[in-house]
């Protein structure tokens, strides 16, 4: 069932002024359009950064809402044609809203819950969290298994979920053991530009790839960290990918290059992966060893070098390039959008 919603963002557009201020807290994702326009997701609104950092809500979920539609905005992609695929977490409906404020429902069926494939008028999910898109338009999302119990509003148990081009959703089965490729905690979900499938295993504290072999099967290798070496006290140890340790990798993002970045979100800082070393790119928290058994460091807030850069959680999908290079960053715990850029300088972009 298809609903438009052009006429209402073109009014809410025409409201926003200059005096109108837009708080990030809370942001939990955001993408660069074809435009090199910054979609931030924030609570229940989507707000529209132009490249000179003046900010529109485009979309209020409170003041709009719209039945099964309209909703939190926490895990989102962007397609070649500007495109917006959007969940809120732990829902089971992901949205589509065009460039031009059409939103519908593109998958999931409403107050029904279970992980069904087949074509998106029948398929259904239980509990989605991550999304992400690849250059052909297939569409990933990570989702609970139905073998999944839940615990302290969180699931033991995580499928991927994949939505190709024809429509056909499938759930990932390991080519070896011909089972469901099941996960834990997933803070980070890209696709590299060869179609290859990258996670942040938050319980692991390592970075997995996985490579389809066939519409429904793919293989499950390890890039970076030591996989289930540290349940707690980690440590972060840069350097060769195959002694490398990671602390609490998250959002991931790819360069131009080819390069893989993430956020560390409990380190505040970025981390690269790339001929076979693990490194930081940006962040000079210091790690405080014994204060909390999941891992901490220092938060702090400051441009500059990147390396002499300061943040504060770097949450949710919280990574994007724009064309030049530039790579946007949602400081959590500072309510902004950072920005790196391609000379090694990081500063705030709005605030």
């Amino acid at each position: 069932m298809n609903y438009t919603l052009l006429c209402l963002l073109v009014s809410l557009s025409s409201l926003t002024t200059a005096q109108d201020k837009i708080s990030f807290s809370g942001s939990r994702c955001l993408v660069v359009d074809s435009k090199n326009n910054v979609l931030v997701g924030v609570r229940d609104k989507l707000v529209k950064v132009s490249p000179d950092g003046k900010a529109t809500v485009v979309l209020d979920g409170w003041k709009n809402f719209i039945k099964n539609l309209t909703v939190r905005i926490d895990y989102m992609a962007i397609d070649t044609q500007d495109n917006l695929y959007v969940i809120a977490s732990r829902d089971n409906l992901i949205r589509k809203i065009t460039p031009d404020g059409k939103i519908t429902r593109f998958g999931g069926q409403p107050y029904t819950y279970g992980v069904i494939d087949g074509p998106l008028a029948t398929a259904n999910f239980r509990s989605l969290d991550h999304i992400a898109i690849d250059r052909a338009g297939n569409l990933y999302v990570l989702d609970a298994d139905e073998e999944s119990e839940k615990a302290n509003l969180s699931y033991r148990r995580y499928v991927i979920r994949r939505i190709d081009t024809k429509g056909t959703v499938t759930t990932l089965n390991d080519a070896v053991t011909r089972e469901r490729i099941a996960l834990k905690r997933i803070e980070g979900l890209s696709v590299d530009a060869s179609g290859n499938l990258f996670v942040s295993d938050l319980d692991d504290r390592c970075i997995k790839k996985i490579t389809l072999t066939s519409g429904s099967t793919a293989t499950v290798t390890v890039v970076a960290g030591l996989c289930g070496k540290r349940e707690f006290n980690p440590v972060y140890t840069p350097g060769d990918v195959r002694t490398a340790e990671l602390f609490t990798p998250g959002p991931i993002v790819f360069s131009a290059k080819g390069d893989l970045i993430f956020a560390d979100v409990r380190l505040h800082r970025l981390i690269k992966v790339a001929d076979n070393k693990v490194s930081t790119v940006a962040g000079n928290s210091v790690i405080q060893r014994g204060v909390n058994m999941g891992g901490r460091a220092t938060e702090g807030y400051k441009d500059g070098p990147a390396l002499q850069a300061l943040f504060n959680f770097p949450l949710g999908v919280a990574l994007a390039y724009n064309s030049s290079g530039t790579l946007y960053i949602i400081d959590g715990g500072n309510d902004c959008i950072r920005t790196l850029s391609p000379g090694g300088m990081v500063a705030t972009f709005i605030k």
